[in-house]
């Protein structure tokens, strides 16, 4: 494969023009960070709290109270220095779906490729939205082809955007916190790995094995657990969804690799899947300024995804 599927990944979603900032909103908290205009280093960052009930997302209806959360936008942008601009914006998983297809073949047509897309999508969706956004990316190469969709209500993006161009900042790019991380992973043709992101009130994994995209999901977790109780769970799911990639796929991970919001967390999975699973897991490394602490590593490192 000449076009590792990594690098089609980069392309679809990530590779954009490089953004004035970028923003993510998750439960109870904005992180921003400060892109400098000289390249892709990060300049300034924020990490601003809120109510948790501020957002509530989904991928069915609009957050009705998105709109509480403006001055918290305000306010970052101030932090941060910005005027107007373009930023990236990444939102809560749980406001898209994500399919990963399989096809012998796929036109070559951009139109006729996007209304087979869409086709198979209403297979598995049989009532679409009139207000459905898709986002798509193909594997590269000879015979049969992977493709990785992203699925969003328009309704629901809009609320997300307009928090931002209230403020002046045009979203040039919307996406998830899993497909940002994507670019903090090594890649290469023969990539085998599970992505697990860990946050607040879920978690979600991407898995790349052989080339080929071959996972996504996501699940709920309890955001008042104790931590003991919180990584015991993540373990579980961690491990019933390598089983399942074993008994569908035929395939076995190579390695794990792991973005925990909470910093504290993303350690103690790491030494329970390597003394439960007997996997290789490590945390995925985001480069940052010196000066920034764990907690912000741990916290902007899908945002810094975002100009790796």
């Amino acid at each position: 494969m000449t076009v590792t599927l990594l690098k089609t990944l980069r392309t679809r979603f990530l590779d954009r023009p490089l953004p004035d900032a970028v923003f993510s909103l998750t439960a109870g908290r904005l992180c921003g960070i400060r892109v400098s205009a000289a390249g892709q280093a990060v300049r300034k960052r924020c990490i601003l709290p809120f109510e948790r009930d501020v957002l509530a997302p989904s991928f069915d209806r609009p957050n009705a109270a998105a709109a509480s959360a403006a001055p918290v936008v305000r306010e970052a942008k101030k932090l941060l220095g910005l005027g107007a601009g373009t930023v990236s914006l990444l939102i809560p998983e749980p406001c898209v779906r994500v399919f990963i297809l399989s096809a012998e073949a796929v036109p070559v047509a951009q139109a006729e490729r996007e209304t087979f897309i869409r086709w198979r999508i209403g297979k598995l969706m049989p009532h679409l939205p009139e207000d459905l956004r898709l986002d798509y990316a193909v594997s590269a190469g000879a015979g049969p082809r992977k493709i990785i969709v992203i699925a969003a209500r328009d309704a629901v993006i809009r609320e997300y955007e307009g928090l931002f161009e209230a403020e002046g900042l045009r979203a040039g790019t919307v996406t998830i916190p899993s497909l940002s991380l994507v670019n903090l992973l090594d890649g290469g043709p023969d990539e085998n790995v599970m992505l697990l992101n860990i946050e607040a009130d879920g978690l979600s994994f991407l898995a790349v094995m052989d080339g080929g995209w071959t996972l996504y999901r996501q699940k709920a977790l309890g955001t008042d657990l104790p931590l003991e109780e919180r990584a015991g769970l993540v373990v579980q799911e961690v491990e019933n969804t390598v089983h399942f990639l074993e008994d569908k796929e035929r395939r076995r991970a190579a390695r794990i690799r792991v973005c925990s919001e909470r910093w504290q967390e993303g350690p103690l999975v790491v030494s329970r899947l390597k003394n439960g699973l007997a996997l290789p897991a490590e945390m995925i490394a985001a480069p940052a300024p010196e000066d920034w602490d764990a907690g912000e590593r741990a916290m902007l490192a899908p945002l810094v995804g975002q100009i790796s």
